[in-house]
């Protein structure tokens, strides 16, 4: 795998983990809103939990995601 490959599948990994963070501390919050929007998955005890253990997977792919934009990875050029 390439660099700007890495770069690529770690943004997209984060953006997914950061959209399911959101809502599950939104599922936290307001359960009466979240849950009828989830079809019920997101109920309040499971946003809970899931905000709870996704944490590190969050931390681990910003922290990765910050070290890889400061790489210089080349642009590629257009012929």
């Amino acid at each position: 795998m390439k660099d700007r490959d890495v770069k690529r599948l770690v943004t997209w990994l984060l953006g997914g983990v950061t959209i399911i963070f959101l809502i599950s501390g939104f599922g936290i919050t307001a359960p009466d809103l979240v849950t009828p929007l989830t079809l019920g998955v997101f109920h309040k005890s499971f946003s809970y939990q899931l905000h709870t253990y996704l944490w590190g997977p969050f931390l681990i792919l910003l922290l990765l995601h910050i070290y890889l934009a400061q790489k210089k990875i080349p642009a590629i050029k257009s012929t």
